[in-house]
């Protein structure tokens, strides 16, 4: 621990994804939310070519207009994938003009750190691959797992999951990108016929988006073929697969957080619907831009700044009801932890209630929901409490035994 008795908190954000500055947002906002009277957070920035900083001026939003020259300013650090270090590697440090070899014979300094909370929003965060580092290196950490965040990362196997054990999803497609490459045989032509061959997905308007991304980013609507033209090749500017599915017109999003309790029994939040500028489909402006920062004039909160009707009062109960329930199946079935927003989305027509897809720590905090809830937590109560549940979790796999011995190599 820090001086004083607060736990150091890392608190990673940034990184090699095009939800870059959204990941940022979310990094600031948690910290400020931190209760500093138990915890000290430590800012950790990853660039989006992937190298890691840490300093007090990362806690300035203005810090961040002058990137990249700024960085020169911070500590370049690194966790190490080696059990027992805990901390963060110094490799550079401007006022020491420290350079040290990490695989050579001068051990570098070391940032101790408590616990790991990862921010990040997309590839290389959110998606597993940053919680197989914090497993190699033994290091508590908040949120999911590898395997579950990285079945909740993309979209149509994480559906494909879910609809095995019986949760309502709509029909989709996974398509890709070599299949549009004609060296290996493929071609527009070809996705299409595919995708329209799909039961379910026989006819416009089809909703397609990159199948592991979020922020709305790269997401179309096709009404007719050219529009679906235009909509595949859009997608794969950010990923390399695409999942389509059909668009339902007259619908409604349902949202809802889940939490783990003090206990293996989830709890659910209020939920909330919402609200889109235009009435269609949320777009990265809906979620990010509109509630604040460039048309307001004021700070970007985020998906706090979304326009959104929280526990709304004419919906009806059972959808309330229908839809708590399966968040916190699915939070489950997943094996999710720390927290979770689950979007559903409600076909008006068929009165049916659809799963569309999980938005694991950080994907939302949706704190939001939390302070409306019964009982309410506050955003600090709840940093604080799946920070309580990351180190448990850290001790129960620790105590697991890792060790039998040599038996086999050895063997006459």
């Amino acid at each position: 621990m820090a001086n004083g008795g607060r736990k150091r908190i890392a608190v990673l954000f940034g990184g090699r994804s095009v939800e870059h500055e959204i990941s940022i947002i979310t990094g600031l906002q948690l910290i400020e939310a931190m209760d500093t009277v138990t915890l000290e957070p430590v800012p950790v920035y990853i660039t989006t070519d992937g190298r890691w900083y840490t300093g007090d001026d990362l806690l300035r939003r203005d810090f961040y207009k002058g990137l990249p020259g700024c960085l020169s300013a911070l500590k370049e650090v690194v966790l190490m994938p080696v059990p027992g270090k805990g901390g963060l590697s110094v490799l550079s440090d401007k006022k020491k003009g420290l350079m040290p070899e990490i695989f050579g014979a001068r051990e570098p300094d070391l940032i101790p750190v408590d616990v790991y909370i990862p921010a990040f929003h997309g590839s290389y965060g959110e998606d597993g691959c940053v919680q197989g580092l914090f497993e190699l290196a033994d290091v508590a950490y908040v949120g999911c797992n590898v395997l579950s965040a990285s079945m909740g990362m993309n979209k149509y196997h994480c559906k494909m999951f879910l609809k095995s054990h019986d949760i309502p999803v709509l029909p989709a497609v996974l398509i890709d990108k070599e299949e549009m490459d004609p060296a290996c045989g493929g071609s527009l032509k070809a996705v299409k016929e595919r995708i329209l061959a799909t039961p379910g997905l026989e006819s416009f308007p089809l909703f397609l988006k990159p199948a592991s991304l979020g922020s709305s980013i790269g997401l179309g609507k096709a009404r007719n073929d050219g529009e679906l033209d235009a909509a595949i090749i859009e997608a794969f500017k950010y990923d390399s697969a695409l999942i389509v599915e059909p668009c339902l017109e007259e619908k409604m999003e349902i949202n809802i957080s889940v939490m783990e309790g003090d206990g293996p029994v989830p709890r659910a939040s209020v939920v909330e619907i919402p609200v889109a500028e235009e009435g269609g489909e949320l777009t990265y402006e809906d979620k990010y831009i509109r509630g604040g920062g460039k048309k307001s004039g004021s700070l970007s909160q985020g998906m706090a700044g979304l326009t959104r009707i929280i526990d709304p009062a004419d919906l009806d109960p059972k959808y309330k009801d229908l839809a708590r329930d399966y968040g916190v199946q699915i939070f489950k079935l997943l094996g999710c932890s720390g927290t979770a927003r689950i979007d559903l989305m409600l076909d008006l027509k068929k009165d049916q209630l659809y799963f569309n897809e999980i938005n694991t720590l950080p994907g939302s905090m949706a704190y939001y929901l939390w302070a409306k809830s019964d009982p309410v937590m506050l955003y600090t109560d709840m940093i604080s409490h799946i920070i309580g549940r990351a180190e448990l979790r850290c001790r129960t796999k620790r105590a697991l035994e890792r060790k039998i011995g040599f038996k086999a190599l050895f063997k006459q």
